[in-house]
């Protein structure tokens, strides 16, 4: 069933229980009936846009863990009501939060403590 890899021998499947159903995620819609037609459209990326996207490259150069498949990963376990209701880049900048947290290098409560900092900050502006 995996065919054969380049050295000719046989390529073992990704997973060898090829009988267990996988859950859909969030952002699997193919063969849905009701998933609407791909909105094929131009989009100018806003000034937070290009700031999320360049943050996700700078992160990579400081750990190659932090790839486009995590966030990926990340986006995917997001409730599908938060899921469907926030914009493309928006769902990067939390898949962000969440594998920076993951991976150690923040914690909740450190990002809820800069959030009330910046908050503050505004406020007295």
């Amino acid at each position: 069933m995996g065919g054969m890899s380049t050295d000719n021998t046989p390529r073992q499947p990704l997973s060898p229980d090829r009988s267990r159903t996988t859950e859909r995620t969030v952002a699997d819609l193919g063969g849905l009936t009701d998933a609407g037609p791909v909105v094929r459209e131009e989009y100018d990326a806003s000034i937070k846009d290009k700031r999320i996207d360049a943050m996700s490259m700078l992160l990579r150069q400081v750990d190659d863990r932090l790839t486009s498949d995590t966030s990926r990963r990340a986006q995917e376990e997001l409730d599908e009501a938060v899921y469907d209701t926030i914009h493309y880049y928006d769902r990067w900048l939390v898949a962000m939060r969440t594998n920076l947290i993951r991976l150690g290098y923040l914690t909740e409560a450190e990002i809820d403590a800069k959030m009330a900092e910046i908050k503050a900050r505004q406020g007295a502006a």
